[in-house]
Parts: C-alpha cells; structure tokens; sequence
C-alpha cells in the first residue's frame, strides 16, 4: 500500500503559520511570566506561602462562622491553633535534638573513627587519618566559609522578612478573603465573570485538597516511620519523624530524601542490621502511602500524572529553589482545575428540542413552548479565600 501524499497547499500553510504563532505567543507569555515572578519573588512567595496556609486554615474558620463565631475571633483561634501546633512540634524537636545530642556523637565519633581505621588498614591502603585532613581542609578554606557564613546571615534576614510578610497576608486573607475575591471579579463582564468566580473556585479549593491530604498523608509517614525508628532505638527519633513529615509536602523527592536521611542515620548509630531494618520500614510505609493513602484520600479530584509532578518539581526547583520545589504542585494542580473549569463552561452544550409540530389540520399551533436550554453545569465550588 503507498502512504497518502501531504500536499503543502496555500490553507495547510496558514493553519500552520497560525498555530506556530499560537505557540510562540504562549512561549512568549510564559518567558514574560518567569521574568516577572523572578523580579518579584519578594512579594510572589510570602504571597503563595499565605495561600498555603490560609487553605490550611480556612475550613476551621469557616466551620467555627458556621457556628455563629464572629469572623474576627474565628481568624484568631484558627492563627493561635496554628501557631500552637507549629510551636509545639518545633519545641519537642529541639528537646529531643539537646537530650540525644550527646549520645548521637559519640556514635557518630566511633563509627567515623572505624572508618578511618578501614581505610588507613584496609585494601584501600589510604595514608593520614581522617579527622587531620578534615581540618586541614578547614584550615585552608576559612575564607570562603567565612564569606558563606555572611551570605547566609543574609539569607537568613530575608527569610525573616518573607515570615512577616506572609504572616500579615495571611491574616488578611483569613478575614477579608471573601471581599477581596468579591473585588477581583467586579471588573469582569457577567458572563465572563461566571467563568472566572467558578475557575478561581475549583482552583483553590483544588489547592485546599492537595494541602489537607499531603499533611494527613505526611503525618502517617511520620508516625509509621517514627515508630520504626524508636522500636529499632534509632537516636534524634523526633526529629526524623520531623523530617519525614516536611518530606511528604514535596511529593516522590521528599520521601526518598528524608528516608535516606533516616537509614544513613541508623547505619552510622546503629550498624547496617539496623539500617536494613528502617529501610524495610521505609519502603513499606512508601508503598502503602503510594497505593493506598493517596488513592483513597485524594480521589480523582486533584490527582496529576507523576510525570507531570515529577517535570513541575524539576522547573521549579531550577527556576526557584526550595520555595519553587514547594509551590510547584500546587501550582499545577490549581491550573489544572481552572483549564477543566473553562473546558466545561466552553464545552459543546446539548441543543434544545425541537418545537412540537401542529396537532389538528387548522394550521394553529399546539402552545406547548420549546424547552428551555439547561445551563452548563459545573464542578463543586469551594469558599474562597
């Protein structure tokens, strides 16, 4: 059989021309995006943070106005609850981080001071002891750590500022989230604006579901993983429980990050039986977190791809670091809503039928009017901010 000839004709190459225009604009508009989140990046992510934390807080303020709270004092026992629970998981682990400080040490001392013994007597047959050319490395490098050590006094000012900033709008939001989206809508046209309020909708409450169920899910690996580790008398057991639990909010590249963190650790305290033990343990609270946690709890409503994830997190840790990491997900998952959201309300719509034809030889008509055009349904709506 010959394959059908393509004919490159004068139509065949405009639509061409206009889908590559297409393509470039969008390229273009995305080019423009970067460059203004990145010269805004002060602002875009306290802004995305407050988001965060407000679709973390938001349905306990709007259970507590639902029982008649006043809004003011509902915003401020969901911000005290937070900061309660916030404060109260950073203070266990910095307990439990001075009380096995010592004991970890010695450990970690015994188990480098084996190792440098393998390696001057081993095969490897390498000469010097470990810890002198460790300090021999800091001896000649005290310049260059120095100058980090500035950079990250630097840093960490900025990260205090960004912690303010998110704070304040995340107040904001919490209160006044009903009004200010009230206001971004009033500019739009009627039927346009039905589209954005019920895009905006789907996205955020999208962004409240990833985050509920990331941390639910988060906290069983924790709990699963900080039970392994005490069983198997793992020193820092809190606080790499602590660590599992802010894995789990950067899907796939958490989990192994923080189960490598937690098995490096056993082996350099506990010997490798151990660390096979917690790696066991590890891999079998990720395959039940996998196959069963995410599917059950999160459903069909914001699942994407892990190709997608996988591709989102690796832009946006390029482009932006650990915040970029952060908010990637969340990010696809709240456009992905808002593209359903369009596709839905622009979607071909069922026609109307067709008038009922005359019933009697007069040539009058029957009087039973044609049936009025359903509107376009859409998805479940959620509060906004």
């Amino acid at each position: 059989m010959s394959s059908p000839r393509v004919r490159f004709t004068a139509g065949v190459l405009r639509r061409a021309a206009m889908v590559s225009a297409q393509l470039l604009l969008v390229f273009a508009a995305l080019w423009a995006l970067r460059n203004i989140v990145g010269h805004l990046s002060y602002v875009v992510v306290p802004a995305s943070v407050a988001l965060l934390l407000t679709a973390f807080l938001h349905p306990l303020v709007t259970w507590l106005t639902r029982h008649r709270w006043p809004r003011s004092l509902a915003v401020l026992t969901a911000l005290v609850a937070g900061l309660a629970v916030a404060g109260g998981i950073v203070t266990f682990v910095v307990l439990s981080i001075v009380n096995n400080f010592d004991e970890l040490r010695r450990r970690v001392s015994q188990s480098v001071a084996q190792v440098d013994e393998w390696l001057t007597s081993g095969p490897l047959n390498v000469e010097g002891q470990l810890f002198d050319r460790v300090r021999g490395w800091l001896a000649g490098n005290q310049q260059q750590l120095f100058s980090q050590a500035l950079g990250a006094f630097n840093t960490v000012a900025d990260v205090l500022i960004g912690v303010l900033v998110s704070a304040v709008l995340l107040i904001m939001f919490l209160y006044d989230g009903p009004k200010m989206w009230a206001f971004l809508l009033r500019p739009w046209r009627p039927e346009t604006r039905e589209v954005v309020d019920d895009a905006g909708r789907r996205a955020y409450h999208s962004v409240v579901v990833y985050v509920w169920v990331t941390a639910l899910v988060a906290l069983i690996d924790a709990i699963g993983i900080g039970i392994g580790l005490a069983v198997v008398g793992v020193p820092l057991t809190v606080p790499l429980a602590a660590l599992v639990f802010l894995g789990g909010f950067i899907p796939y590249v958490g989990a192994v990050v923080s189960g490598f963190v937690a098995v490096a650790v056993t082996l350099v305290s506990n010997g490798a039986v151990a660390a096979l033990i917690i790696l066991g343990i590890v891999l079998g609270v990720q395959q039940l977190e996998g196959h069963v946690l995410q599917p059950v709890l999160q459903g069909n409503l914001s699942r994407l791809h892990p190709a997608v994830v996988l591709v989102a997190l690796l832009i946006g840790g390029t482009e932006g670091g650990i915040a970029g990491v952060l908010l990637a997900v969340p990010v696809v998952a709240a456009v992905r809503a808002v593209v359903l959201a369009i596709a839905d309300h622009h979607g071909p719509r069922e026609p109307a039928p067709p008038p009922a034809e005359d019933s009697g030889d007069t040539g009058e008509p029957s009087g039973q009017p044609a049936a009025e055009e359903s509107p376009p349904r859409t998805g479940p709506r959620a509060e906004p901010t």
